[in-house]
């Protein structure tokens, strides 16, 4: 691979703008929080506390992370008491050089730390750090620890009470949204089935959105707790979703064999099915009612069963997955009717039952314990930080820098526990300070800004670091530095002053940050083969599971193999994205990215084998004892474990079983054109591509 592939990937990190991340109602709503008390500080001469009172909801409105109501509230109430807590101690020992260089260090450290403990946790602690970094360089007595703590509480209320207001008004907006792009990514998908195969953008795209509405309705619900009625709905949607993903991938394999008239059918089907899958979508997010649409749609599946059913070959495998489709598409219309009619969702659902303890996440505390070691990706990050933004308070209070606060602020901002993020971030955060810079001088020089300006003028910018947080950060840089130039107006600094002090501020601190992870990197690249190493283990067990339950039909546990299923997904996003992170490290971190790739591609197909045989046992009458399997079953469990301990260690890939003969003689005892042989024939195929990758990369 060229060495030029992380730089250029680095670049379009810097100038790639998201727009499925931009979030423009987000920013209007939380940028009320911050202009009301603006607005009510200038309209009773009570500026200060206006700020005070408006600062408190910016910081808090970074905690606003679009999760459901419940964990949205949450989340920006313990956000609150942590503004409110490190505003207090702040203030109170910022007089004192040493004592804030250690308090920093130490709140560095947790906020890293708490990367653990995933992105929602990760912001909180870094508010808090940035509520302890601004309230120090503003030091005070008690008295003034605590009315400032209070003041800040107080924004981060309002704010809280913005973002949750609407919660009557539209109930499980974030459930429905969630479970609605997982169905349009499921269509997307089907649509790529029906025109010969998935793209590789498809693929992933589908795991990482069915994840992450996985993870909403977790958040919303609880894992262990009894669910409401629409939780109820919401889960089976997802379910369902899960269910038809086989289905479609078992269809995709077989088109190909089936006669033109057969072949034409099952493309009508898949199209209706895409079709259908929208449908629903689009009536989650309260369009127009589904059902009698999708029942139309489904009357298309019914018809190309009916023409399956009669033919040879694969055919009649064919109509049992369509038979299964119709089925699916039933029972996800049924769950989402609430919303189409305007009835509570969940109202045709099973009674709420309680989650099985075993699906309760582990205890934060125990999860932070965990990562006290310096293998663990947090703990090297909250050292990172906390020396960093130690040694960036200490420069800015020993050099006496205007405004220096900014100097660890921009390490706070900058500072991600991988290479190519802390880099294109370094980047984005000096043309964005650059950009906004020149954007507020030109604003102070075309208006001459009073209070009320002022005002407007930082509800515009609010809303666009909130709506830009994700999108691009070069633009919430440019926003955020503007915002800044203008907020810090109100203490009666000077515009001109601040847009100086400011460039000067970020180019410190961005260089502090950079030369801090280069000091102490965290290589992707090291961690790559571990992360392969785990998704081959995912496989094997599903894979596994799978093909015993053929060999043995008393062995089939759907629920273990749908269990199997998630853990294999989850860890090829895990894989897919540290390769990802690898791509934007220099060469010599990385590792062969190529030879990656070409991995992640054969367990895609060993998966799709894997799926396509997971569908055909939803079928009862299928599932016959077929013993001639087991010596294949046996084999391809010993392969994938070899594999696994090959990519983990580093060394090369022992002698595989014989594989391709035990196939042959699956093949003697099986039709031609049987399910099993052919799909396990796709995936001995794989198991030995991985075979020669693994093999041939270690090999003297």
């Amino acid at each position: 691979m060229p060495a030029e592939v992380g730089q250029r990937r680095i670049l379009r990190l810097v100038v790639t703008v998201d727009r499925s991340q931009l979030q423009v109602p987000r920013g209007l709503r939380n940028a009320l929080g911050a202009v009301i008390p603006l607005a009510v500080g200038a309209a009773s001469g009570e500026i200060a506390g206006g700020v005070a009172v408006a600062g408190g909801a910016l910081l808090v409105g970074f905690a606003e992370q679009g999760a459901p109501f419940a964990g949205r509230a949450r989340a920006m109430l313990v956000a609150t008491a942590l503004v409110g807590g490190s505003t207090l101690v702040g203030t109170v020992t910022g007089d004192i050089d040493w004592l804030t260089v250690l308090l920093m260090a130490v709140w560095g450290f947790a906020a890293g730390l708490t990367l653990a403990l995933g992105q929602t946790a990760s912001f909180q602690g870094i508010l808090g750090a940035l509520a302890l970094l601004l309230s120090a360089y503003y030091a005070g007595g008690l008295d003034d620890g605590l009315e400032r703590a209070g003041l800040a509480m107080a924004g981060g209320l309002l704010q809280t009470g913005l973002a949750v207001a609407i919660w009557p008004l539209r109930p499980d907006r974030p459930e429905r949204a969630a479970v609605a792009n997982a169905y349009r990514a499921l269509a997307s998908f089907v649509d790529a089935i029906a025109a010969g195969a998935p793209s590789e953008q498809e693929v992933p795209k589908l795991g990482a959105v069915l994840g992450k509405a996985r993870a909403v309705l977790d958040n919303a619900q609880g894992r262990a707790q009894a669910t409401t009625p629409a939780g109820e709905a919401f889960r089976t949607l997802v379910v369902e979703a899960d269910r038809a993903y086989p289905e479609v991938v078992a269809l995709g394999h077989v088109r190909g064999g089936l006669a033109p008239s057969a072949a034409a059918a099952v493309l009508d089907a898949l199209e209706a099915t895409a079709a259908a899958l929208r449908a629903i979508a689009a009536a989650l997010g309260g369009g127009a009612p589904a059902e009698a649409e999708v029942e139309r749609l489904r009357a298309r599946l019914r018809s190309a069963t009916a023409i399956l059913a009669g033919g040879g070959g694969q055919a009649p495998q064919a109509a049992a997955r369509l038979d299964a489709l119709r089925a699916q598409l039933r029972a996800a219309v049924d769950a989402a009717i609430g919303w189409t009619r305007g009835h509570v969702a969940g109202s045709r659902m099973r009674r709420p039952v309680r989650r099985r303890r075993a699906l309760v996440p582990h205890d934060a505390l125990a999860i932070l314990r965990a990562n006290l070691a310096l293998e663990s990706i947090a703990f090297r990050h909250g050292i990172r930080m906390g020396v960093t933004l130690a040694i960036a308070t200490a420069l800015y209070r020993a050099v006496d820098l205007p405004r220096g606060y900014w100097v660890p602020l921009t390490v706070a901002f900058v500072l991600r526990a991988d290479y190519g993020s802390t880099v294109s971030r370094g980047l984005q955060r000096y043309a964005g300070t650059v950009l906004g810079a020149v954007l507020a001088t030109a604003l102070t020089a075309l208006l001459d800004p009073g209070d009320w300006t002022l005002v407007l003028l930082v509800g515009i910018f609010a809303a666009g670091i909130y709506a830009l947080l994700f999108a691009n950060y070069l633009l919430f840089t440019a926003s955020m530095t503007a915002l800044i130039v203008f907020f810090v107006a109100f203490d009666g600094v000077s515009e001109w002053t601040a847009v100086v002090d400011r460039l000067l501020d970020t180019a410190i601190g961005g260089a502090l940050t950079v030369a801090a992870y280069m000091a102490w990197p965290s290589w992707e690249g090291d961690r790559v083969s571990a992360r392969l190493a785990d998704l081959i283990d995912a496989n094997r067990r599903y894979v596994s599971g799978v093909i015993g339950a053929w060999v043995d039909p008393a062995r089939y546990d759907r629920d273990a193999l749908h269990s199997a299923r998630l853990a294999a997904r989850r860890a090829r996003t895990e894989a897919e994205a540290s390769v990802q992170i690898a791509q934007a490290e220099p060469q010599r971190h990385r590792g062969d990215i190529d030879l990656d790739l070409d991995v992640l591609a054969g367990l895609r197909r060993l998966a799709d084998g894997a799926l396509a045989l997971e569908a055909g046992l939803e079928d009862a009458a299928a599932r016959t004892a077929r013993p001639q399997l087991g010596p294949l079953a046996r084999d391809l469990d010993g392969a994938l474990e070899r594999l696994a301990a090959a990519e983990r260690n580093g060394g090369a890939a022992p002698r595989l079983p014989a594989l391709r003969a035990d196939h042959d003689a699956l093949a003697g005892a099986e039709q031609a054109d049987s399910l099993v042989a052919q799909e396990t024939d796709r995936m001995v195929n794989a198991v030995d591509t991985l075979g020669h990758l693994l093999g041939a990369s270690r090999s003297p």
